[in-house]
């Protein structure tokens, strides 16, 4: 009897450490997958600013800045204010971007292309004691020539 009930509550025991395992991972799937929705949409709202005129929001903009997104209700807009989602930081970096004589875009080298920019989205959040990234990058061009 003694053999059996310790048999029971040690398998007792390995359920509740295997549950507690599922719990945190799960919990940490779940901050990547905000994370990478929050970089997408990052993406997603610097393309409805370039919609709008890129002159005075994407051309006005300077490369290597961090840039956080704001929404309003009814617009989006970008600021050098630090803003918070809940536990998530998201940040917007803009890069020139260079062309050379066949019009590819080169990494050194090359004549600037004013009416192209790289964009990255940029979430982090705390997570066990540490930072987690998750970034998203994307070209983005004066599409409407506005």
């Amino acid at each position: 009897m003694v053999i059996a009930i310790s048999i029971v509550a040690g398998f007792i025991v390995i359920l509740a450490g295997v549950n507690t395992l599922y719990l945190k991972i799960s919990y940490s799937q779940s901050s990547k997958i905000q994370a990478a929705f929050l970089a997408e949409e990052g993406l997603e709202a610097m393309r409805y600013l370039r919609d709008k005129t890129w002159t005075a929001n994407i051309g006005s903009m300077l490369n290597d800045t961090d840039y956080f997104i704001t929404f309003s209700g009814t617009d989006w807009a970008t600021t050098t204010a630090l803003t918070y989602f809940g536990i998530f930081d998201r940040r917007i970096r803009l890069q020139a971007v260079n062309r050379d004589a066949n019009d590819d875009i080169v990494a050194t080298g090359g004549a600037l292309d004013p009416n192209t920019r790289l964009i990255t989205s940029t979430v982090s959040w705390p997570e066990r004691g540490a930072t987690s990234t998750k970034t998203v990058s994307a070209y983005i061009t004066n599409l409407f020539a506005n």
